[in-house]
C-alpha cells in the first residue's frame, strides 16, 4: 500500500473501520484481495524480493540474507533495498569501527540490526530484545541463515532492572541500540539506571508518541555523552540501488521511490549518544567480578 493511501485511510473513520475489518479476514482471503486492489504494488514487491533472493542488495549490511516477517516483506522493502534508515549509515560505520563486545538491541523487530551488526562486528555478542514473540523465529532464522546464531541471544521485553543488570555484567565496550515506539523515555533514564552513563546509545526517538521525547533524552545525557542528532528525509530516486532492477527505476520512478517509503508518522529523529567516559575493558572486568 502506498504511504499516501494509508494516511488517507487513517484520516477517515469510515475507511479506517473498513481497513480494520479487512485485517480481521484470514490471510488466505486477504492475499488475493491485495493482488486485486494493488496489482502494480504487489508485482513490484514480488520482483524486488525475487530479484534480491532475500538478500540486502545495498546499505550497511549488503549481502545479508533477510527472513522478513510477512508485514515487513510487503511494506518495508527498504530492508532489502538497503535504504531503510539510510540516514544512519555513517553512524553504523562508526559503530562497527568501535569494537563493541556487547550490543543490546532493544526492539529488535525482524532482526535487521541484531544480525547485521553481528555480521559486521564478529567480536561482539548481541542480545536481541523483542516484545512480540511471533518475531523471535524470524530473528532466529535470519541469524541462522547468516551464520551468527551462536552470538545472538533472543529475549522478550527489557525492563529498567534487566537493562541495568545486563549493562553491569557486560564485558568491554557496550552499545545499546533501541527502537521501542516511545518506550525509550522510560527505559533510558540514567537516574534509574546509572550504568547507562558509560554505555554508547543509538536510539530512535518518537516525539509523535511521547511529547518532547528527543529533548528529554538530550537533557538527560548531555552531561555524560556527546550527542549527534539525525533527522529523516524523504527518499529520492537516487537512493534506489543503481545496479538493481534498472528497468523498474527507469520506467516506474515514482513506484521505485515509493518502495523505499518507511511509513513514518511525523518528524523522525535518532540520537547517537557517545559516552564521554566509556567503560574500559579492565573496568568492565572489575564490574563482572564484583557482580
Amino acid at each position: 500500500m502506498r504511504h499516501a493511501t494509508w494516511l488517507k485511510i487513517e484520516a477517515s473513520p469510515f475507511w479506517h473501520s473498513a481497513y480494520r475489518r479487512y485485517r480481521s479476514l484470514p490471510d488466505g482471503v486477504r492475499t488475493p484481495l491485495r493482488a486485486l486492489l494493488m496489482p502494480q504494488w504487489q508485482l513490484a514487491a514480488f520482483l524486488v524480493r525475487h530479484a534480491a533472493r532475500r538478500r540486502a542488495v545495498a546499505g550497511p549490511f549488503r549481502g545479508m540474507r533477510i527472513e522478513l516477517s510477512p508485514l515487513s516483506s510487503r511494506h518495508l522493502l527498504g530492508y532489502i533495498l538497503g535504504s531503510q534508515e539510510l540516514e544512519l549509515r555513517a553512524a553504523i560505520d562508526s559503530i562497527v569501527a568501535r569494537d563493541y563486545r556487547t550490543i543490546l538491541n532493544i526492539g529488535a523487530a525482524d532482526g535487521y540490526y541484531a544480525v547485521g551488526l553481528a555480521m559486521r562486528a564478529p567480536q561482539a555478542r548481541v542480545e536481541a530484545f523483542e516484545a512480540l514473540p511471533e518475531l523471535h523465529p524470524v530473528i532466529a532464522r535470519t541469524a541462522s541463515a547468516n551464520g551468527v546464531a551462536s552470538r545472538i541471544a533472543i529475549e522478550g521485553s527489557c525492563t529498567p532492572d534487566l537493562l541495568g543488570a545486563r549493562l553491569a555484567a557486560a564485558e568491554g565496550a557496550v552499545l545499546v541500540l533501541m527502537d521501542i515506539e516511545g518506550g525509550e523515555v522510560e527505559l533510558l533514564d540514567p537516574g534509574e539506571t546509572p550504568e547507562l552513563g558509560r554505555a554508547d546509545i543509538l536510539v530512535e526517538t518518537h516525539d509523535a508518541f511521547v511529547a518532547n521525547a528527543t529533548a528529554t533524552l538530550i537533557d538527560r545525557f548531555q552531561a555524560t555523552h556527546d550527542i549527534t542528532c539525525f533527522t529523516a528525509r524523504p527518499r529520492v530516486l537516487d537512493d534506489f540501488p543503481p545496479d538493481f532492477l534498472p528497468s523498474l527505476r527507469r520506467w516506474f520512478p515514482r513506484l521505485a521511490v515509493e518502495l523505499m517509503n518507511e511509513r513514518r508518522t511525523g518528524l523522525q529523529r535518532w540520537l547517537l549518544l557517545t559516552a564521554k567516559t566509556p567503560v574500559s575493558a579492565s573496568r568492565a572486568a572489575e564490574i563482572v567480578v564484583a557482580a
